[in-house]
């Protein structure tokens, strides 16, 4: 008859070894399929419905971000060098310049009738106040603009301009150190003696300036001293604003 401590023992070796052969059948099962697992979830993702978010960033390198907090990047503006067609251009300074021509009109872009403000924008600068008068009479300088030149507002519209000092002619080229006598061989009978004792004076016989006149003061020996163009009657008085 078998022995049953001896047949007891050799059970127990036998299930010990396919049994431990059928513990590492199941877990290579069971890795087997999580692989395959992941594989699918990897097949079944859609790039539309995809959580990572990727964005250029300032230097140009790429930025991943996951899906539980999405963040945008955003590249930083760049400023547009002094050689760029973009780059905002410096202000290139008054528009009334010693080059500028006295006309009935006015002097360059500023005109006879201007408001203040249109008279400021025209000009591309400040008017700036020149001390005495008042709101009803009161002459103006242009910020940076040419010497000697003065526009008189009455009650904040421009009636006039005078040429004290410096280069600036009228259309035809008379301004000061010019004589009376070109100035009237030039202009013939549209120029007539005054206002006052020392002045000559364009006399505009077109209707939309008829009320208008170029005035050239004089000294002793018919040279231009300064000149000025206006409305009547603020044209008339040498200095404007005295009374």
């Amino acid at each position: 008859m078998p022995n049953p401590l001896r047949r007891a023992t050799a059970v127990h070796q036998l299930d010990s070894r396919f049994g431990g052969n059928t513990v590492r059948r199941r877990a290579l099962a069971a890795a087997l399929a999580a692989a395959l697992l992941v594989s699918a979830c990897g097949l079944l993702s859609d790039d539309s419905t995809d959580a990572t978010t990727t964005t250029a960033a300032d230097d140009g390198s790429m930025s991943e971000t996951g899906s539980d907090t999405p963040t945008i990047v955003t590249a930083t503006p760049t400023t547009t060098g002094a050689g760029d067609g973009m780059a905002e251009e410096e202000p290139s300074g008054p528009s009334v310049t010693a080059e500028s021509k006295l006309s009935t009109a006015g002097l360059g872009p500023v005109q006879i009738g201007h408001s203040l403000e249109d008279a400021r924008e025209a000009a591309g600068a400040l008017m700036i106040a020149v001390p005495g008068g008042s709101d009803a009479c009161r002459y103006y300088t242009v910020q940076n603009g040419p010497e000697g030149v003065r526009f008189l507002a009455v009650n904040s519209e421009i009636v006039r301009v005078d040429i004290g000092s410096g280069p600036i002619t009228t259309i035809s080229g008379y301004g000061i150190g010019s004589t009376r006598s070109e100035i009237v061989e030039a202009f013939g009978d549209r120029i007539e003696d005054g206002p006052g004792l020392s002045a000559i004076q364009y006399v505009p016989v077109d209707a939309p300036d008829v009320d208008k006149r170029v005035v050239w003061e004089v000294n002793e020996e018919g040279a231009v001293i300064s000149l000025r163009a206006g409305r009547l009657p603020h044209i008339e008085p040498r200095v404007a604003c005295t009374g």
